[in-house]
């Protein structure tokens, strides 16, 4: 499994961008794909965010995304194919 992803600072705060498809930004199908990106970046904040669609984008995440929400252009953002990290190795 790996997400198409980036890491941005908007006013001094550092979140994960992670770049869904549209059905994956709504409440009911929103926290599972939160949480499989956790996996990947498990200190940051994560934004789910879906491609512009005439001029729209919908997004998802459990902080309030409203002052940031202006300063987001998915069309601008550099984005990564991120893989998740290896499992620890066994201490023994």
């Amino acid at each position: 499994m790996q997400l198409c992803a980036a890491i941005i600072k908007i006013k001094q705060i550092q979140l994960a961008v992670i770049r869904v498809e549209p059905e994956h930004t709504w409440p009911n199908t929103g926290p599972a794909a939160l949480e499989r990106a956790q996996l990947f970046f498990p200190t940051l904040p994560i934004l789910l965010l879906a491609p512009r669609v005439g001029g729209f984008s919908r997004s998802y995440s459990t902080f309030d995304i409203g002052p940031l929400a202006g300063q987001i252009n998915p069309d601008e953002i550099e984005w990564q194919a991120y893989r998740p990290p290896p499992p620890p190795e066994l201490p023994f």
